[in-house]
């Protein structure tokens, strides 16, 4: 345990036990901001990677039915079409009305080594997130003049945003590639999932929140480290919240 400890201090350095920080999450959003089950809707932007369940199940658990709007790696791949469906799927009551979005990217953890994970059932261990993994090991000069294939159209889109990524050269290597590829992803995650909530907020009634960052998976629990808590209604343009450390 302290070995992993020691690795999250140095690459995720704000990381928490996943399942504390989203019970505080849903303390916070009920306390501050009048969100509760009966005029709130869940929109799940993680990765479809089945070690990233437990914490999704327990939020679903606590505010009802999930809507997703992820995919591969956590980026947030259904867009404004997504996005502006679930806007219409929100429950009222008092006149109230909540969007709560949780997304972005995923990384493994096991035995000193980042990109990999031990699973339940498994003597190897293996690629976490196994989509990202597959985008850094091909590097750039084998996916830039790659064509789309509509059979595996969300790892293309995934290729061409981590390009300006695999294209950098002369960075430092005391951090492993493969943390540095899912810090990328999630800065696109923040940016586009932003852009997207900015343009939908002015036409929605009611509150959404967004919450990302990047799930840790390792062998005995999942960690988070939170990146974007923001705040939208018709009057601000994404307000900062803060979630209580305990």
């Amino acid at each position: 345990m302290s070995r992993l400890l020691d690795a999250l201090e140095q690459c995720f350095p704000h990381a928490t036990l996943a399942s504390e920080f989203f019970d505080r999450l849903n303390q916070s959003l009920a306390r501050q901001y009048g969100f509760a089950p009966g005029n709130t809707r869940f929109g799940e932007g993680a990765c479809c990677d089945e070690i990233n369940e437990p914490e999704l199940l327990r939020l679903e658990r606590h505010w009802g039915e999930r809507f997703r709007f992820g995919g591969l790696a956590g980026y947030c791949h259904g867009g404004r079409t997504a996005l502006a469906a679930v806007s219409h799927h929100v429950p009222a009551r008092d006149g109230q009305r909540n969007l709560l979005l949780v997304a972005g990217p995923h990384i493994g953890y096991n035995d000193d080594t980042w990109g990999r994970v031990g699973r339940a059932g498994q003597v190897e261990t293996t690629t976490c997130c196994g989509s990202l993994m597959a985008i850094v090991s091909a590097g750039h000069d084998e996916l830039v003049s790659k064509t789309k294939d509509r059979l595996d159209a969300q790892q293309y889109e995934l290729e061409r945003l981590m390009l300006p990524f695999l294209g950098r050269t002369g960075e430092p290597g005391t951090v492993p590639m493969i943390v540095r590829a899912t810090r990328f992803l999630l800065e696109r995650v923040d940016e586009d999932l932003t852009a997207i909530v900015g343009s939908l907020a002015p036409s929605f009634c009611g509150q959404i929140a967004t919450v990302t960052g990047v799930t840790i998976n390792t062998g005995a629990s999942n960690f988070f480290q939170p990146s974007m808590q923001r705040l939208y209604n018709r009057e601000t343009a994404g307000t900062a919240f803060s979630i209580p450390t305990c």
